[in-house]
């Protein structure tokens, strides 16, 4: 039996017998851009995704694919070049066990009926966004729904980062979505990039917050911003389980030798008492009492020393002048 296509076919150039190892959703994109090569436009991408069951992003990184493969070409023949999608990672290793975002270059723009699409075609996006208006307490308009899709397809954060980032601004008095997004942009650059590493990025901030408050009264800082080094100081600090209370015995002991506060020399004190183990108030003061101990025992053994070597010297005097007495009186008789 002889087999036929059906009258409506699609063209494929043949250098894509080259590549038919790959993946299924960079094919599937290239079978619905052959079916309509407009697609490819950024305004239809969100569709193009719809079409192919994937992800914007996988979308683009798809066209971007193949036109590295000069599958794809310009009207002149010539390979287009690389549509910029997502820049290069942020940083060029990655952590182990760790997945390394990727930052857009520019987040998209949906319309009304792209976003209904895609709410329409993917339920966790739907839960995402419904969890989020929660989360922040309010309906939100286009915009700020064209912010979280942008996070999760294009920012690359997952369901789980983006409602842990959103619970925490709101917590810290932050609601608004764009100010949001710069927050994620930054964590991103730090290598904050997976669940994990946000939880504890997140701990930790919470924690600075009330513990800055209680240093900068204690130093003296007032409202001046913090130095990136004083900022790596304190959070060293909150790294190390202290409270304030061992803080406040760091700067007494820094006083007392400097004669003014100083966040550096604090720092060495309190760096030395993680490195001894010394992790509560009471470790130190016993640590401080067990080091005058010492420091007044070895006073006393080497004022002793010296009493013991002023009594010699005495005692020689005196044995001295008993001879040329007893020399003196034998001379006489």
């Amino acid at each position: 039996m002889k087999l036929n296509f059906q009258q409506d076919v699609l063209n494929l150039p043949a250098s894509i017998l080259l590549h038919t190892d790959t993946d299924v959703t960079k094919l599937r994109v290239l079978l619905w851009l052959a079916s309509d090569i407009s697609l490819s436009e950024k305004s239809k991408q969100a569709q193009l995704a719809k079409l192919a069951t994937c992800s914007v992003k996988e979308a683009r990184d798809a066209i971007s694919y193949w036109q590295s493969c000069g599958v794809l070409t310009g009207e002149d023949g010539v390979a287009l070049p690389a549509m910029a999608t997502v820049a290069e990672p942020i940083r060029a290793e990655k952590a182990v066990g760790r997945q390394l975002l990727q930052r857009a270059d520019e987040l998209p723009n949906y319309t009304t009926a792209e976003l209904a699409a895609l709410l329409e075609s993917r339920d966790a996006l739907r839960l995402l966004i419904d969890e989020a208006q929660r989360i922040i307490g309010k309906i939100f308009n286009l915009s700020e729904v064209n912010i979280l899709v942008g996070m999760l397809d294009y920012l690359g954060m997952s369901e789980e980062c983006i409602l842990m980032l959103l619970e925490h601004c709101k917590r810290i008095g932050k609601s608004n979505l764009r100010s949001i997004e710069k927050y994620a942009y930054k964590l991103i650059d730090r290598g904050i990039t997976d669940a994990t590493t946000l939880e504890e990025e997140i701990r930790t901030v919470e924690a600075m917050r009330s513990f800055e408050g209680e240093i900068r009264s204690i130093f003296g800082l007032g409202k001046r911003a913090l130095t990136s080094r004083e900022d790596k100081m304190l959070r060293a600090w909150i790294s190390f389980g202290y409270g304030t209370e061992i803080v406040r015995r760091a700067y007494e002991i820094t006083v007392h030798a400097t004669n003014e506060p100083s966040l550096p020399y604090a720092n060495s004190i309190l760096e030395r008492w993680n490195a001894d183990g010394l992790k509560t108030l009471a470790d130190v003061e016993r640590s401080i009492e067990e080091q005058q101990s010492k420091k007044d025992a070895a006073t006393t053994k080497k004022s002793n020393k010296q009493s013991l070597g002023n009594s010699f010297d005495t005692d020689d005097f005196f044995r001295a002048a008993l001879q040329r007495s007893f020399a003196e009186t034998q001379d006489k008789t």
